[in-house]
């Protein structure tokens, strides 16, 4: 009786192990097919990847209501007010997972920019671009082996169509502070569910 419990115990732990082996013996396949071919995707950084309105409202509260050098300095530097998007936070952090090359695109002025792209080292180690001109973006987009996009404006979801990459809508929450036009769905991209939180 007690050999038989053994053998049963032994012959599960040996099932387990082999699943396990085989999960990250495919995990490894595609790790290295992808970081081979040099892959990559792209987020929008405001109301894509991250709540930025805390930031935004505590550079207006100091006053720097002209969008300035030193308005984007205050906003750069509040990334600390900055809460991640869960949905689209987690995506990021999987695709990296398998090897993909992250870049965060912020369409912000770079000023006082050092400290923002250093917090986000860890998940976009030389990713972080600052565009300033959103109708720009397509020209960042060609230049990297981008297969995937995640934007919240349909001015986004438009650059990377014209870069010729695939586009997931990421939704806006309740306080945007991106002013451009904002129809999930019209050019019958994926929008992500539930991506506003």
């Amino acid at each position: 009786m007690v050999l038989k419990d053994v053998r049963e115990k032994v012959e599960k732990t040996w099932t387990t192990t082999k699943k396990i082996l085989a999960a990250m013996s495919v995990w490894g396949l595609i790790f290295s097919l992808v970081t081979i071919s040099r892959l990559g995707a792209a987020f929008t950084y405001d109301d894509t990847l991250v709540h930025s309105a805390p930031a935004f409202e505590k550079a207006e509260g100091v006053g720097r209501q002209s969008r300035g050098a030193e308005f984007w300095k205050v906003v750069n530097n509040a990334y600390d007010l900055e809460t991640p998007k869960f949905i689209p936070y987690a995506i990021a952090w999987a695709l990296r997972g398998f090897g993909f090359r992250i870049t965060i695109f912020a369409q912000r002025d770079a000023t006082g920019g050092e400290a923002l792209k250093k917090e986000w080292r860890h998940l976009s180690p030389r990713g972080f671009v600052f565009v300033p001109n959103a109708q720009e973006l397509h020209l960042h987009l060609q230049d990297s082996r981008f297969v995937i996009f995640f934007g919240d404006g349909d001015r986004d979801i438009l650059e990377a169509r014209k870069a010729g990459i695939y586009a997931v809508r990421v939704r806006r929450g309740n306080k945007a502070v991106s002013h451009g036009d904002y129809t999930p769905g019209r050019f019958e991209e994926v929008v992500l569910p539930l991506s506003q939180f």
